[in-house]
């Protein structure tokens, strides 16, 4: 059986040969992304059979990369293993065309739906222009180059040494007051970068840094996997008009004379950042390479589009005109202090939060498989008044249930019909096993789930647990 434990600096080295097996290219499955993200992402791994197993936290649950070895042959006989002995879904993440192909090709997947968030597509550019922004389409990045040159004089990269480190801190310090405003997930990866650079051999990185009148204002950390160069942190000083694109071509430069020429340079995601985005364009990537996220075997790609009745209401598929309703059912207070949801610390949430963003992001999960959502609503044709969900879908057959409705309908039974609606759906159409939970001080959801059927089976000091009688 497999058994994961948290990636750390001290498994590097362990685990890297496995990550440098694979030819997708994505940044995600590299050494760099894994001791950036180890922490805030719970990154996981286990060696089986010369087979590296790893995983991430996606929402409550592990979702699993493609197994790295030699020989993987046998890697989802042990991936079912685990998660039917841990009562997990059977989720992967990082997917490309051809694992996909492999898992529909699978006689034991029922379903596997797949989709991909292009805020987490990587970025690949051709080296050599890289190294010289060559050509009539790099003339914008040829400017800001000149430019600084003009200011500051020409540029002075070098390879980073831990004699520069203090300087370093130096720079970090300014930049993140540069930076007040930083996000939450900003603020994770400026602390993933912070490890990186204290563990630059420990994970296999190199690293450079420009200068400007002795002190650091921009570095790179980097790592070569085959014939890609990943950067993986880029920082430059916003006060050093054009540090960014300097930086970026004078560490592909250092590289090519270090270890010769390579075909790639991989700058991985933009989040959904705007800015983030239009930069990444400038620099003229020639592909994006997309990640597929899949829940094999979820009821997801037929059970979204069902129409339930419940007497009172009726649970049925989402549509455009719900945008505004599901965009208030997300951002109410109340309403979410008991879904125990807190969307302004959601590391997903990298746009503006509008009257889309909860939309778009709910029909991503059902495109994935990883959840079925339904509106309530009094007529077919009717508002949303609220919202049922099966998530968890484990591999075992158990679907947790949500149900939540907006201020003005709580308190009349909608949620007692909606929920005991979709319990009886699980069990007697989806012949799975329903569960749910609530807070322990929520009264009103007690009585909403135990009316559907289902009972107390198990609580913590926060929560409470329930499942079908048997």
């Amino acid at each position: 059986m497999l058994e994961f434990r948290p990636f750390t600096p001290a498994d590097a080295k362990t685990v890297i040969p496995y990550l440098h097996c694979t030819a997708t290219g994505f940044s995600d499955l590299t050494a760099g992304y894994f001791a950036m993200w180890s922490e805030e992402m719970d990154i996981r791994w286990c060696i089986e059979n010369d087979v590296l197993y790893s995983s991430q936290m996606i929402g409550d649950q592990p979702a699993f990369f493609p197994p790295l070895g030699k020989d993987t042959s046998g890697a989802l006989d042990a991936l079912i293993g685990y998660v039917q002995e841990n009562d997990l879904p059977l989720r992967f993440y990082a997917v490309d065309e051809a694992m996909l192909a492999k898992l529909r090709n699978d006689a034991r997947f029922a379903h596997v739906p797949a989709a991909y968030d292009v805020r987490w597509s990587d970025y690949v550019y051709a080296f050599d222009t890289a190294a010289t922004f060559r050509g009539k389409k790099f003339s914008g990045q040829r400017n800001h180059v000149n430019r600084y040159t003009r200011e500051y004089g020409e540029p002075d990269a070098r390879w980073l040494t831990e004699a520069d480190m203090p300087q370093i801190e130096a720079m970090l310090a300014e930049y993140e007051e540069e930076h007040s405003d930083r996000n939450a997930l900003e603020q994770s990866e400026l602390d993933g970068t912070r490890l990186l650079l204290s563990h630059l051999d420990d994970f296999g990185q190199i690293a450079a840094c420009l200068w400007k009148d002795e002190r650091i204002i921009a570095f790179s950390i980097g790592e070569i996997v085959g014939d890609m160069l990943f950067i993986h942190a880029e920082k430059a000083l916003r006060s050093y008009k054009g540090a960014y694109p300097v930086m970026y071509t004078s560490f592909v430069r250092l590289v090519q004379d270090r270890y010769g020429a390579l075909q790639w340079v991989n700058r991985e995601d933009d989040s959904g950042d705007p800015g983030l985005r239009t930069s990444k364009m400038q620099y003229q990537p020639v592909r994006r390479l997309h990640k597929y996220f899949t829940h094999v075997n979820s009821p997801a790609p037929v059970s979204r589009h069902v129409t339930i009745d419940a007497g009172t209401v009726l649970l049925t598929p989402f549509s455009e005109k719900d945008r505004h309703n599901y965009h208030v059912l997300n951002t109410d207070p109340d309403v979410s202090r008991w879904w125990g949801y807190d969307y302004e610390n959601d590391l997903n949430i990298t746009s503006e939060i509008n009257e889309d963003l909860f939309y778009d992001m709910t029909m991503f999960d059902m495109d994935y498989g990883d959840s079925v959502n339904w509106a309530i609503r009094e007529t077919e044709d009717g508002e949303m008044i609220g919202e049922v969900i099966l998530w968890n879908m484990t591999w075992n057959g158990d679907v947790e249930i949500g149900c939540r409705l907006l201020p003005g309908y709580q308190g009349k039974g909608f949620g007692k019909a909606a929920f005991r609606a979709a319990a009886e759906y699980v069990k007697n159409t989806l012949h799975r096993k329903p569960r749910a939970k609530c807070y322990r001080e929520n009264t009103a959801s007690k009585a909403m789930i135990t009316a559907s059927g289902l009972t107390e089976c198990s609580s913590d000091e926060t929560f409470i647990y329930f499942q079908a009688s048997a």
